[in-house]
Parts: structure tokens; sequence; C-alpha cells
């Protein structure tokens, strides 16, 4: 009986503590939309208050000083610097010329809430980040810098959700150097972010890619290989000059095998003879199946031919050949689209049937 009463308890002790954490959980929820979804009026009254302030300041009637500590007091907390957000966005599309009056002025302002936000917590750091991605012209002021190299010091001790704002931020900026600088912060801490969450944030860079592209390349030997690859992939889509400073990445066997993956995508969409002649042989000869698999991608993407010498066993016959179907089939449709074997009929048979590449 003892031993059943002290199941009753631990039982009972444990719905509690299921009972105590819904309920956490749903005043958390409560108070989390709460704050992200202000009222219609609360949003009007900014709205107010925004275009007011911008027709004083056309008009050079605006008190500055009075307006800076009056938005630094409010929008020390996010209910108001979302309800903000919504006004300014509004500004924004129905007033340009007055938005552009208002928003040129408030630089310092945001320089110093940015300092503010960095006491806080990484949800009320990512609200603020978020909001400098949505008007990035606050960072065009010459306060600019300094409010770019806040929101870099947010990555330290970050949240993943906080460190891609502050990227995502600092790409609708534009500013190639403030860029490099948060990927070495994320790199040197060793924190991670997707590679394709990288690459996405990168693709979106407001400035000229083309410089962002060799600032960052400039850092290659410092990149671990996930910010690496997410490079790569960045410079893949946006342009055809680095053919040659890939090749000995394409080269190397002893590279991480998703990096060369990455450069052989990247020939895949850039023709380059002295790139070809290497794909040709890790689709031949690789002992790595998914290299093969890409490199056979990539040549049959800009029509070029695999070319395997005749009377002579190679990786990509034992692929053919292999037991792995999944491969076997990717495999044989990318060769067979062409008719790009030359020289050899790789063959397999399998209760009476025959493939053939």
């Amino acid at each position: 009986m003892i031993f059943d009463f002290r199941i009753y308890v631990l039982v009972g002790i444990f719905i509690i503590i299921c009972i105590s954490l819904m309920l956490f959980n749903s005043v958390i929820i409560h108070y989390s939309r709460k704050r992200s979804t202000p009222s219609a009026g609360i949003i009007d009254k900014w709205k107010d208050i925004l275009y007011n302030q911008a027709v004083k300041a056309s008009d050079g009637r605006a008190s500055e000083s009075k307006y800076e500590k009056f938005l630094l007091k409010k929008l020390s907390k996010t209910e108001n610097l979302i309800a903000y957000s919504h006004a300014l966005q509004y500004l924004k599309s129905e007033f340009s010329e007055n938005y552009s009056n208002y928003i040129e002025k408030r630089d310092i302002t945001f320089k110093k809430l940015a300092d503010r936000y960095s006491r806080k917590s990484n949800i009320e750091r990512t609200y603020f980040t978020n909001f400098i991605y949505n008007f990035p012209q606050v960072a065009n002021g010459m306060y600019g810098q300094l409010l770019m190299g806040k929101l870099i010091s947010y990555i330290d001790k970050s949240t993943v959700h906080c460190r891609t704002a502050v990227l995502r931020a600092l790409c609708n900026i534009g500013n190639a150097e403030s860029v490099v600088n948060a990927l070495l912060a994320i790199n040197d801490r060793s924190l991670f972010v997707h590679s394709q969450i990288l690459t996405n944030a990168l693709s979106n860079f407001r400035g000229d890619k083309e410089i962002l592209m060799g600032h960052l390349w400039s850092e290659s030997q410092h990149w671990n290989e996930n910010i690496l690859i997410s490079i790569i992939q960045f410079i893949t889509r946006f342009s055809n000059s680095y053919n040659i400073k890939f090749l000995p990445i394409l080269r190397d066997s002893s590279i991480n095998s998703e990096v060369r993956i990455a450069t052989i995508r990247y020939y895949g969409e850039n023709i380059f003879e002295p790139a070809r002649l290497i794909l040709n042989e890790l689709a031949t000869n690789s002992t790595k199946i998914d290299l093969a698999t890409e490199a056979a991608s990539a040549l049959q993407q800009n029509e070029s031919p695999i070319l395997i010498r005749p009377g002579i066993e190679t990786n990509l016959q034992e692929v053919l050949q292999g037991n792995s179907n999944d491969t076997r089939e990717k495999l044989a449709h990318m060769l067979g689209l062409k008719g790009s074997l030359q020289g050899v009929s790789l063959k397999k048979e399998k209760d009476g049937e025959k493939l053939s590449a």
C-alpha cells in the first residue's frame, strides 16, 4: 500500500508540473502576441506623432532634442517599437517625401537605442534588429557605422535568430565591410547559422555584390566550412568571375566534400575547360559517390560529355553496376539525358533486366 501511495503522489506531482508548464506557456504566448500585435488605436497615435514631426522637420520648426528624448523613452520598450514600426511604414508608403525628411534625422536616435537594446534580452535585440532591417535608411547618416558596429556586438552570446537578424539587417543596409565583420564574429565564436540561411542573407545584399564577394573571398582561408559553402553558393548565384579562384578547391581531395560540391555546382553554371577536365576525372574515378554524381551532373548541365576510356574499370561503372538503386538510377538518368557516355557501354543486369547508360 505504501508503494502504491508513493506512485500516486509522484503521478500527482507530475500532473501538477505539467499543468504549471502549460499555464506558464499560455501566459508567455499571450504576452508575446500582445506585445507583437499593437492595437489599431496605438498605431494611429504613432501615425499622428510621426506625421506632425515630419511636417515640422520639413518646415524647420521641429525640436529635435525634445523629440529624441521622447523616442528614446518610448522606443526602449519593444511593444512601442513595433507600433512605431507600423506607423513609420505608413508614413513611408503614403508620404514618401515627409518620410525622407524624417528618417534622415534619426540616425543618432537609433544609435542610442542600439546601445540600450544591447543590454536587453536576445528576443528584444532581435525585435530591434528586425526594425533596422525594415528601415535600413537609419544607418545612412554619420552615426551609421557606430550603429552597425553595435548590431555586430549583439552576435556575442546570441541565439541563432538574433545573429541571423543581425546579418539580414546589415545586408539590407548594404555595407560590405560590416557584413564581413558580422560573419567573422560568427566564425570566430564558432556559432552556427545554416549555410542556406547565410546564402539567402548574402543574396539580398543591397550594395555592390561584386565588392562584397571580393571582401568575403579575401578571407577565404579564415572561414569555417559552413560559412565557406554559403559564400561559394552566393558567388554561384551572381558571378562568373571565380573560375580560376575556385580551381584549387576543386583539385584538392583533402578539402571537405561539401565545400568541393559547392564549387562543382559553380562550374555546372560556368563552363571552364580546366575545371571540365577535373570534373570528368571526378565523375569517372572519384571514390566518393556524392562527388562523382555531382560532377556528372555539372558536366551534363553544361552539356559536356563524360569521357571514359575503353577497357578500364571506373568508379562511375561501379556506381552504375552497384547495389545502390537510388544513386545508380539518378546517375544513369543524368547521363542518359544527353547520351553523354563515349567509348564504352556501362551495363547492369539484374533479374533478366538490362540497364544501359
